[in-house]
């Protein structure tokens, strides 16, 4: 498990596939269906894909209504009018629907930051105005986490008592937002003068780091990394703490102007200019 991951990621590869062998085609072909069309014969894939996606559909409904604790596989199958033999076929357990939940969930975040990414990318190069990358990216997980406050506690939230992502599966989807990041703050992406007046860190946390950023792709000294690594934890502590009312609702009404000065600090620090 990569070790700069702070919080537990979830089973799916970064190409977005889902599940058993479903190509992410598959996925979107059938949510496209409109209601009462006719529908082509379906592939074995395209079963699946519609079970599963069916699946998760119920367990984000689940998630909303029972919290994560009280996820229920019979439930699902009873909502999709299946026995629960065919749904068990997909997921075993609870903790399987638990996984794939949060698979979902990292998925999705990741999928909006890089879209929001994507479209300042197409801007800059219309226009020949750049765009920094941090405000964007930041305001991209904020906007996310307020639009999706159940999701976001599912992965940054108390963790679910007796459960545990399987971590060899579960590093490259949960490190995904992480990993664009450490590449904006701490790649080099910069054009100012970073402050260096944090300490070097020891030579533990000095490998544990060079570790961690080979794992992400991400090439940054020492420093850099576990300086980006506090601005990560402090993000993720922020927008928590207004998604989860911990500043109050005077405070938490002002998240957007708390998250900017954040993004002023980080700016300044890692010299981004």
């Amino acid at each position: 498990m990569c070790p700069l991951t702070v919080c537990p990621p979830c089973p799916i590869n970064k190409s977005g596939a889902h599940f058993l062998g479903e190509s992410l085609d598959d996925v979107r072909q059938w949510r496209s269906m409109t209601p009462g069309s006719p529908r082509p014969r379906r592939t074995h894939a395209q079963a699946r894909a519609e079970m599963r996606e069916g699946i998760l559909r119920l367990g984000r409904e689940q998630l909303e209504t029972r919290g994560a604790a009280a996820l229920s596989v019979r439930e699902i199958a009873r909502g999709l009018g299946v026995a629960s033999s065919a749904v068990y076929r997909h997921v075993s357990s609870r903790e399987e629907l638990l996984t794939l939940l949060v698979a979902d969930t990292y998925t999705d975040l990741a999928d909006r930051v890089d879209a929001a990414l994507a479209d300042i990318a197409d801007s800059s190069g219309n226009t020949g105005n750049t765009t920094p990358p941090l405000p964007t990216m930041a305001h991209a997980v904020r906007g996310w986490a307020v639009a999706n406050p159940t999701r976001w506690a599912l992965i940054y939230g108390t963790p679910v008592p007796g459960y545990a992502a399987p971590a060899d599966t579960t590093t490259m989807p949960g490190t995904r937002v992480m990993g664009v990041f450490l590449g904006i703050v701490a790649g080099g992406a910069g054009s100012g003068t970073p402050q260096d007046d944090s300490p070097s860190p020891s030579p533990e946390l000095t490998q544990v780091l060079a570790e961690g950023t080979e794992e992400l792709g991400v090439v940054a000294s020492p420093r850099a990394s576990a300086d980006a690594v506090l601005a990560w934890s402090s993000l993720i502590g922020l927008i928590s703490a207004e998604i989860f009312g911990q500043l109050g609702p005077e405070l938490a009404a002002l998240g957007g102007e708390l998250l900017d000065r954040w993004i002023a600090d980080t700016t300044r620090r890692f010299g981004l200019g």
